[in-house]
């Protein structure tokens, strides 16, 4: 077992903190927390990988194959491997997006 403060993970690249292969030495299954601000969007692309993501607190859209659908507080949503949509913040939100690598690939 090994125990994680999310907040010494964050990672600039993608403005979120991640919690992932290089902290658990294994390419199974990873978790980001992050948070976007009122009016702007974030990419939601697994690339090859299945996620869930959960919205913990503000109100979005989400936009992608299925058109547009609103996502409250408690929300959550499954994207699969090739899969993308759009956060769209229409508050300010905090979300976690649990993901596991649907096949073997290099990163």
């Amino acid at each position: 077992m090994r125990i994680f403060d999310v907040r010494d993970h964050f990672n600039p690249k993608y403005g979120e903190y991640i919690i992932g292969s290089r902290e658990i030495e294994r390419h199974s299954v990873y978790l980001v927390v992050g948070e976007v601000a009122a009016g702007e969007t974030r990419t939601l692309a697994p690339d090859g990988h299945d996620e869930i993501l959960l919205l913990l607190s503000g109100e979005a859209s989400l936009e992608g194959i299925e058109g547009t659908r609103s996502l409250a507080p408690q929300g959550a949503v499954y994207l699969e491997p090739q899969e993308t949509a759009t956060l769209r913040a229409i508050t300010a939100c905090r979300y976690v997006v649990a993901g596991a690598h649907a096949a073997h690939h290099d990163h």
